[in-house]
């Protein structure tokens, strides 16, 4: 592999915590007692109507879990669920403020950056990024892995083969652990899939069968009904203005598509981006990328939503991506990720994590010749009534130089909607 010209100042302190990385157990001594008697108090300060929140109880399967975190070392990744109580606590979060977060209803978003510790209560939503964790972690030669919890539905979802496919087929630092306990909230496999067995998953899915102490959400009891607060609400993000500036530079002599291809140079060679998407390294994104460096350009599988995930994976090491779509019917496939983690990330861990992706999404013409509506429709309207980040849509030169240059300042994600009819 070439040498990534990515300049992270933290790459030699991340090598020397890599030579000193001890096992995470030995660094906080929690037992299976431990364990169960954290959830019993959760479970009686919900029935006593303290929390008016939803909360998932892990239970029945600390055992499995102490054997699995034997494995797992300071500094490495874990990607958690809804149900994230005990991940947490065994990867060293401390037991009062877990159960403060729980309180103020961050049962479902337990994060740590200090820890690298990410929960989501998106099912599936992990995987694909857990993914782009490991891809950035072994192009830095790094010895931290990757370690991503989902529920036996979660493995039923798409995203989770795709980003299994991925993992396995690159050989990345990441192990994927199916906690089974035979319920999609309140359905068997059996219910859900007939009587097809198990899936066959490769080397690095990792499966446990447990009967789960609690009932999906809450304890069971109907106590918890009566509560003594009310619900302290969560915002969404502000919205963030997606106009230009007004009087930019003339740059009279550019023509549009020479601006989008200068722009991603400059952001290339400004930034070490990592540009993410299919058609990145062969078709080059229409020829914008056609003289960046191939060790910036990944290509990625025909899966939108792995693609965003890649890309959300790779920013948490400190990378810049340009995530790459050819058409904006194609970016729908990806908006499960986008919506749904990327736009809302900064605000649901408290600032703990970030994810400056920026998103290229060309706007399909009918020249020089016409793919039909499910290939040139301009949905940049859709997506700025969707996503609180900037959705930018220069139309001249100016503007492709302009709103380029903004998104790679940016802290927040930016998408750039071109408009191919103007190549």
């Amino acid at each position: 592999m070439k040498k990534d010209i990515h300049k992270n100042s933290h790459a030699s302190l991340n090598r020397s915590r890599d030579r000193k990385r001890r096992n995470i157990l030995m660094l906080n001594k929690m037992t299976r007692k431990d364990l169960i008697d954290f959830e019993k108090k959760i479970a009686e300060r919900f029935d006593n109507g303290e929390m008016p929140y939803l909360v998932h109880l892990s239970g029945g399967n600390e055992d499995h879990l102490i054997d699995i975190f034997k494995d797992i070392n300071e500094g490495d990744y874990i990607f958690s669920t809804h149900r994230s109580h005990y991940h947490y606590l065994l990867c060293g979060g401390p037991p009062d403020e877990l159960e403060d977060k729980i309180l103020n209803g961050k049962s479902m978003f337990v994060f740590n950056r200090a820890l690298n510790f990410f929960s989501s209560s998106i099912v599936a939503a992990t995987p694909s990024i857990a993914a782009g964790v490991a891809w950035a972690l072994k192009r830095k030669g790094s010895q931290k892995k990757v370690w991503c919890f989902i529920g036996d539905g979660a493995e039923e979802e798409g995203h989770f083969y795709e980003a299994v496919s991925y993992v396995h087929g690159w050989n990345l630092p990441c192990t994927f652990i199916i906690e089974d306990n035979d319920r999609s909230v309140s359905s068997s496999k059996k219910e859900r899939r007939g009587e097809a067995s198990d899936f066959a998953w490769p080397s690095c899915v990792r499966r446990y069968s447990y009967v789960p102490t609690y009932p999906h959400g809450g304890t069971g009891t109907s106590g918890w009904l009566k509560f003594k607060k009310e619900a302290c609400l969560c915002e969404m993000p502000r919205k963030q203005s997606s106009e230009l500036p007004h009087n930019l530079p003339s740059a009279p002599n550019l023509k549009y598509f020479d601006a989008v291809k200068k722009s991603m140079e400059t952001i290339a060679k400004d930034c070490g981006a990592i540009f993410i998407g299919y058609n990145v390294k062969y078709g080059s994104a229409y020829g914008a990328l056609k003289d960046i460096p191939e060790s910036q350009r990944l290509e990625t599988p025909l899966a939108e939503n792995l693609m965003a995930g890649l890309a959300m994976g790779v920013s948490l090491e400190g990378y810049r991506p340009v995530l790459f779509f050819e058409r904006h019917e194609f970016v729908l496939n990806a908006f499960d990720a986008i919506a749904n983690t990327l736009d809302i990330i900064e605000c649901i861990s408290d600032g703990q994590f970030t994810m400056p992706v920026i998103i290229k999404a060309v706007a399909g013409g009918v020249k020089p010749f016409y793919a039909g509506l499910t290939h040139t429709r301009d949905m940049t309207d859709v997506f700025r009534s969707i996503v609180s980040f900037p959705v930018y849509e220069p139309k001249t030169a100016e503007e492709v130089l302009c709103a380029y240059e903004l998104a790679k300042s940016a802290k927040t994600p930016v998408m750039v909607c071109e408009k191919k009819e103007l190549y």
